[in-house]
């Protein structure tokens, strides 16, 4: 009876793992904030580098363990795909994350200007901040589930989200600045080093844009 009990209600619920996989992206987008403002700075990155691969590869096992759980359960609160579009979205915030810090690594520039520096910093803050309030509607989520889709705990998910999307505007408004600074210093920098900068700036918007999905995707339920 107790293997039969077991198999249709997981010891840990699918909210609560996602939960915990929302908090690395956290943990992720602060190294890699740091990351970048050693990288500027000329200091080592070894150790955010480290702990980077170390949370992706953490995310990796929960989100086996969610695929495995949810292939299994008989009955779930809202629809499998759009629980597992939210997965989705938020292992590829840890992935990207990992990418920028890995980015990082291959090249090292020396002449950067103090505004192109400032600009790229503001943005990835920007995308930490954008990342944790996401983090925050994931855990929020879970607490909308638990209380029956109360419109008071609904109505603090949507604030939630639209914080989020206000951000997400924010960093493609500081991305499309950026990127016109950095080629018009053409004839100022190595070619190599604007293309190079200008990728991270992309991997930046990347992370912005799978935190906006998830979120959109998390309305998506509460006003189902």
């Amino acid at each position: 009876m107790a293997n039969i009990f077991q198999k249709l209600i997981p010891y840990r619920s699918p909210l609560e793992l996602l939960c915990e996989h929302s908090k690395l992206c956290v943990s992720a987008a602060y190294l890699m904030y740091a990351a970048v403002e050693k990288y500027f700075n000329n200091m080592p990155i070894d150790e955010q580098f480290s702990e980077v691969d170390k949370l992706e590869h953490d995310a990796d096992q929960l989100k086996l363990q969610l695929r495995d759980i949810y292939s299994k359960l008989k009955w779930t609160y809202f629809n499998k795909s759009d629980f597992l579009d939210i997965l989705h979205n938020v292992d590829a915030i840890i992935d990207l994350t990992d990418d920028v810090v890995k980015v990082l690594t291959i090249n090292q520039i020396e002449n950067v200007s103090e505004e192109i520096k400032s600009a790229i910093l503001e943005l990835a803050d920007v995308v930490r901040k954008s990342v944790e309030h996401m983090n925050e509607t994931v855990q929020e989520l879970k607490t909308v589930v638990e209380s029956g889709f109360s419109p008071k705990e609904i109505e603090k998910e949507d604030k939630s989200v639209e914080t989020v999307e206000s951000e997400e505007r924010s960093s493609d408004r500081l991305g499309l600045a950026l990127g016109k600074k950095l080629f018009a210093k053409k004839h100022e920098m190595n070619p190599v080093d604007i293309m190079f900068l200008n990728n991270l700036v992309i991997l930046l918007m990347r992370i912005e844009d799978r935190a906006k999905n998830a979120v959109e995707r998390i309305r998506m339920i509460t006003h189902m």
